[in-house]
């Protein structure tokens, strides 16, 4: 790409695995920044390992979650628990503007690499510590995983239907794509502050605390009214008929949002205006919240005879807001918007060959991202270590067959 993207120079090491570090590492390697991922061929990141895999098949280097996270980096697999491994990995120190790692709380400075002896190697080092519940504290130990932030921060509790069990989304924990977004920000400050003053600082997050800052309302309605919220499912406070209605073919639904008097006369429209819409159990909003299974059954009447497009349009054109649901299936290999805006670009991958990436959801028209595929496990050792480092092919290979390198 010819154009200077917005972290051209700036280098990091990504010490990370899972999703949420990985994904806030690959902001920076998307955007210019020379990423390289510390990894190892006995400890791979287990994510590596995860279905599902290209063509169905095993591998290190096939699986599509670790291509997701992983865009634009370099791999350098080395042993840490070795002496001379933590020597490396001070070199690279030295090379590197920004260290991110969320291995578990205390586990680097255990090792002789936390962020007073990362200073000492250089001075402006920007260290970026991700954890479940932070550096410190009460709980600051404890291990976990997106599911269980999820638990402990309320997203399972409000991801479900009243009366229901706790529901979790399909793909991954939703603190697992929150906590990036603001160790991306902290780093991007971290970063302003250090061109203008010369100097690095140390930055703990934990994913508690974005995913608790993104329940917001529920929160200030405990403060203030000693109010639980409660999961309202597909249902809106502000909103009936607010839900997904089935319609023709197997298991097809068009998702219908009403939030205005405006609206809800639109609604009645389109579906003829029945006679049940003219009852004083819908003449208005809290009318109808308040007969909402009622309504929810008669709109299901009215959806079950059309397609999830048909739906979709009638109501679309007279100002009322609808979608359909789709399928994983449906935004790949039919969704024209997502096509005409190339959400999903492909990109050719060494092992996986061909296969489809995401690109970030927004664009920016003078330095767009520069999306190159994940890397092989160790794919990029010798470069790293002869050309960056600046080691003669004598001291690479030793350090290869003394398993420092593995």
């Amino acid at each position: 790409m010819d154009k200077k993207l917005p972290f051209q120079g700036v280098k990091v090491i990504d010490w990370t695995q899972a999703a949420a570090g990985p994904l806030a590492c690959r902001y920076f390697a998307d955007f210019g920044a020379e990423v390289i991922k510390i990894e190892s061929t006995k400890f791979p990141d287990f994510i590596r390992l995860s279905l599902p895999y290209k063509d169905s098949i095993p591998g290190l280097d096939r699986a599509y979650s670790f291509l997701l996270f992983n865009t634009s980096k370099k791999s350098f697999t080395m042993d840490l628990k070795k002496p001379r491994g933590k020597e490396l990995f001070k070199k690279l120190v030295g090379w590197a503007d920004i260290v991110i790692q969320n291995q578990r709380p205390g586990l680097m400075k255990s090792m002789g690499l936390g962020y007073e002896e990362l200073k000492k190697v250089k001075e402006d080092i920007i260290l970026i510590d991700l954890s479940i519940v932070g550096q410190e504290g009460p709980l600051t130990g404890n291990g976990g995983w997106g599911a269980n932030s999820m638990a402990q921060t309320g997203h399972f509790y409000l991801y479900g239907h009243p009366g229901g069990e706790p529901l979790t989304p399909g793909f991954t924990a939703t603190t697992d794509v929150i906590s990036p977004l603001f160790v991306a920000m902290a780093g991007i400050a971290a970063l302003d502050h250090k061109r203008s003053t010369g100097k690095g600082q140390y930055i703990d997050i934990a994913q508690l605390e974005p995913a608790v800052y993104f329940l917001g309302p529920g929160l200030l309605d405990y403060a203030a009214n000693n109010r639980i919220q409660q999961p309202r499912g597909n249902r809106d406070l502000h909103g009936a008929p607010h839900n997904a209605f089935r319609c023709q073919g197997d298991d097809k639904w068009c998702a219908i949002a009403v939030f205005t008097d405006e609206e809800w006369e639109s609604f009645c429209r389109v579906i003829g205006n029945p006679e049940w819409t003219k009852s004083p159990k819908f003449a208005t909003l809290s009318a109808r919240k308040e007969n909402e299974d009622e309504l929810e059954k008669l709109v299901n009447e009215w959806t079950k005879n059309y397609t999830t497009k048909e739906v979709m349009v009638m109501m679309q054109e007279a100002g009322v807001p609808a979608g359909v649901l789709q399928t994983t299936e449906d935004i790949v290999a039919y969704d024209p918007q997502v096509k005409a805006r190339e959400l999903l670009p492909m990109r050719h991958h060494p092992v996986m060959e061909d296969c489809l990436h995401t690109r970030w959801p927004f664009i920016l028209s003078k330095t767009p991202a520069d999306i190159r595929t994940a890397p092989c496990l160790g794919e990029h050792n010798y470069y790293i270590c002869t050309e960056l480092l600046g080691m003669s092919n004598e001291e690479f290979a030793e350090l290869v067959d003394s398993e420092v390198i593995v």
